[in-house]
């Protein structure tokens, strides 16, 4: 990912710009973050809150958006910014500037930092190629240096099927876009939020089918390509009959697969004596989860949004043990016999250990994962889809507030 910003007071050439640079990242194979300043008073602001790898500054420009354009003002923004230490410096400055008197004062300015000036001249392409370039460079420079340990995404999201899952999730307010990736028959969809003044990079995906190894294969991937801080299931799930209701949130700690064991003979009849592994969250994902929990006034505001018709109950969070395997069940006696496995039982999907266990064992740079599904049936004779809408509706709700309040 590179991060730029563009300090332009003409909203034509701040366009032209800002479409060159994306063509640039396109073209070498990369994504890039664009931040844009059309005054000196606003590229101060973006430059005291963020960290960007290139600058591309206008050399005449306004104080204030209400002022005329001064020859010099990008000068005077480039000299204040190196001379003062509120302000993050950017790795490489070019110029740009559309008047040949003001391009050799300031060809001489950026000289003296081993910098560039390039000529804008809408009828050329001279300058889209520089600027090509000093990307090009940019992006080599990066992976030659780039550590294994770096993360370079915030969020991965991972659903089970299409719909209502995936839809669901690409409902919310993130900026979706499609991402195609040479050679990968997966479509992902890439999104962003802002928090804390800073854009936060989001990935999301449907498994190829239900089940824990499509789940591992797709988290792996999506680990691999995008590098994310954090890796979120979502979705639905049965829930346990007396634990929860339907459409109630379930945040998994710990999960395991239920069909992990040994099936042997005893006394002439068939026994399965169960094995299974557990993956907890990680410490500081359950005490956020914990949190959320406590905050009645969340839980209201989701089920309060909920588009369809009210439900019945109180929507309610939980955080407790989800088991996964690789049937969908429907026979109340494979519930009680997973229920034996562990007494506080909260909810039987087919993906959430599969995910936990990815990101367990991934190279490093390792995201913290969990899985926030919701109940749409108590896997027994009456399972139905009239509640996976609105089950798939309050858990990628659930998601999106513990995203932009809590992580």
């Amino acid at each position: 990912m590179l991060r730029v910003i563009v300090v332009e007071d003409d909203a034509q050439k701040l366009d032209r710009v800002s479409e060159c640079l994306r063509e640039a990242a396109s073209s070498g194979g990369s994504e890039i973050d664009i931040h844009k300043a059309s005054d000196a008073l606003v590229a101060k602001r973006l430059l005291r809150d963020n960290q960007y790898d290139l600058m591309v500054l206008d050399i005449a420009l306004p104080e204030r958006g209400d002022a005329e354009a001064k020859p010099h003002g990008g000068i005077d923004l480039l000299d204040e910014i190196l001379r003062r230490d509120i302000y993050k410096k950017p790795q490489h400055i070019v110029g740009l500037t559309a008047f040949d008197e003001v391009l050799d004062d300031a060809g001489r300015r950026f000289a003296d930092d081993l910098w560039l000036v390039v000529k804008y001249d809408d009828r050329s392409d001279e300058w889209t190629d520089r600027l090509t370039r000093k990307v090009h460079h940019l992006l080599l420079a990066s992976r030659s240096t780039e550590s294994a340990h770096d993360y370079v995404s915030d969020l991965c999201v991972i659903a089970a099927l299409p719909a209502p899952e995936l839809a669901t999730v690409l409902r919310l307010p993130w900026n979706w876009s499609d991402l195609e990736i040479a050679n990968d028959p997966t479509i992902y969809h890439q999104g962003e939020f802002v928090r804390g003044g800073q854009t936060r990079r989001v990935y999301a995906a449907c498994c190829p089918r239900m089940g824990m190894p499509a789940a591992a294969v797709l988290s792996m991937k999506m680990i691999n390509a995008f590098r994310p801080r954090y890796l979120g299931l979502v979705g639905i799930l049965a829930g346990i009959k007396g634990e929860c209701e339907l459409g109630d949130i379930v945040a998994a700690d710990p999960s395991w697969d239920w069909g992990s064991g040994k099936q042997h003979i005893r006394d002439g009849s068939p026994i399965f004596s169960a094995a299974p592994h557990q993956i907890s969250l990680n410490s500081s994902i359950r005490s956020k989860l914990a949190g959320m929990m406590q905050h009645r006034e969340i839980l209201d505001e989701i089920r309060r949004d909920w588009p369809g018709e009210e439900p019945s109950t109180p929507l309610r969070m939980h955080l407790g043990p989800v088991a996964s395997g690789a049937a969908v069940l429907e026979d109340p006696r494979y519930t009680e016999l997973i229920q034996a496995q562990h007494r506080k039982l909260m909810g039987i999907d087919m993906e959430t250990y599969a995910v936990l266990a990815a990101a367990d064992e991934c190279p490093l740079p390792q995201p913290k994962a969990f899985s926030i599904k919701s109940v749409c049936d108590f896997a027994d004779p009456s399972k139905g889809d009239s509640h996976r809408n609105y089950a798939a509706y309050t858990s990628a709700a659930a998601l999106r507030i513990f995203i932009e309040r809590y992580l």
